[in-house]
Parts: structure tokens; sequence; C-alpha cells
């Protein structure tokens, strides 16, 4: 679908699907931005948790950036739950930042809030109502000691 121009010079399409490649291709203007105008490059990082056929089981993606841990995604296979395996992903995260110089860590979640708030994460922010007739939480946590 064709859209009016928004700018001179520019016609915007609507992609209802759009691919990996073209939200990559996004994301690295947006980090090229943000690294001429913000102190410090971002490092984003993985632990992944894989069983003996290597099948991932659990696995946990961050960034850290501007003195910052934002964990952007947590997963435990359903049968692996209530094993401690996703407390032990977020405290190596967490050993991670504090070694790379962050004193905070932050994150959100519609499902997880007891899960976060049980290790020391603290709600600054909802959104109601996102997904729908549920709402997105925001915490956050100190990494220094006595934080």
């Amino acid at each position: 679908m064709q859209v009016a121009p928004a700018l001179p010079g520019l016609a915007l399409r609507f992609d209802p699907a759009p691919t990996l490649e073209t939200r990559q291709a996004l994301g690295d203007q947006i980090r090229a931005f943000n690294a001429r105008h913000a102190p410090g490059a971002a490092e984003r990082f993985a632990l992944l948790g894989h069983d003996d056929t290597a099948t991932l089981r659990a696995g946990l993606v961050g960034v850290l950036s501007g003195g910052w841990l934002f964990v952007e995604s947590l997963w435990v296979d359903d049968a692996l739950r209530g094993q401690g395996i996703g407390r032990a992903l977020m405290a190596h995260a967490e050993d991670h930042a504090r070694e790379q110089g962050c004193h905070d860590a932050w994150l959100d979640t519609f499902q997880a809030r007891g899960f976060y708030e049980g290790l020391g994460y603290v709600a600054f922010a909802e959104l109601e109502h996102y997904p729908r007739g549920q709402s997105r939480h925001f915490l956050r946590k100190a990494l220094h000691a006595g934080g």
C-alpha cells in the first residue's frame, strides 16, 4: 500500500509484515544515531542454556548502555521452570553488568512481575491494558553494593 509523502522526497509504504532484515536495518540506523549522540557504545549479549542434545532450553538477552543493564528477554522452557534457572541467568547477567561498570538494571514484563520483585526489582511504571486485559510493568534494581 502506497501512502502519501510525509516529507518532500519521501514516499511512505505500509509493510504489514516487515522482514528480519528490514527490522535489523532500522535498528542499525538507530544504534548508529545513538552512538553519535550518546556516550559509550551499547553492548548486547546473550546467556544461552542448551541441553545435551544442543536444544535451547533457557536464555537471556541483555543490553548494557549508559551504565544500565536492560534485560531484553528471559525465557526458560516450561519443563525446567521452578528449578532456579531463571534466577541463575539473572544473577549471571547482573554480575556481568557490574563487571562492566553498570550501576542499575531495568526490564519490563507483563507476566512475571512477582518473579522479578523476588530478585529485588522494584516497579517504577505501569502501562495499563498492554497487552489487552493485562498491564506491562517496568521494574528496576540498583546493582551497586547496598543498592
